[in-house]
């Protein structure tokens, strides 16, 4: 009887190069996520934006991101014990342990947290007025390029009509 690996790789030989690309990077993906699971407890995990395993130069190299530095120390104090234990118990043969603080958008990422329910007592934006609108264009004047400016005014009416509706 053949193995459920053996019957994968089979199915993935028989597809595009492309979908067997993208089905390789998915089962990669899902395997060190897997990994990093067991690898930190609860806490750490919580705190993961991202964990990637990228081959630089044939060299395995393991890049975490976590949104605080407290937790980026407790996994430089645990680098060496890392990469043993991701040697000896799942046969992955990484050199280096980047650990870095998120940033941005990267920061909102928690590929480890259940999805949090949406809040139900948020509420709609409320319009802004005529004077405030022309507060704001007048604001945003004095940004010389026009592209820019037009995204501005956008940002800061959208800004002020939600903090209008929910911040009341």
């Amino acid at each position: 009887m053949k193995s459920i690996g053996h019957a994968m790789t089979g199915v993935i030989n028989n597809m595009s190069p492309e979908a067997a690309f993208e089905v390789r990077k998915a089962l990669r993906t899902s395997k060190i996520k897997t990994m990093w699971k067991e690898l930190v407890e609860e806490a750490i995990l919580e705190h993961t934006n991202g964990v990637y395993v990228i081959n630089e130069e044939d060299r395995l190299i393991m890049h975490v991101y976590v949104d605080e530095s407290i937790y980026a120390a407790e996994l430089n104090n645990r680098r060496e014990l890392l990469l043993l234990i991701c040697h000896q118990k799942y046969g992955e043969a990484i050199e280096e342990l980047h650990i870095h603080l998120s940033y941005g958008l990267m920061k909102q990422r928690y590929p480890f947290k259940d999805k949090p329910a949406e809040k139900q007592d948020a509420k709609p934006p409320i319009p802004l007025s005529a004077e405030e609108r022309e507060e704001i264009k007048q604001l945003v004047s004095v940004v010389e390029k026009e592209s820019l400016r037009v995204k501005l005014e956008k940002a800061m009416i959208a800004d002020l009509e939600w903090k209008k509706g929910n911040l009341q």
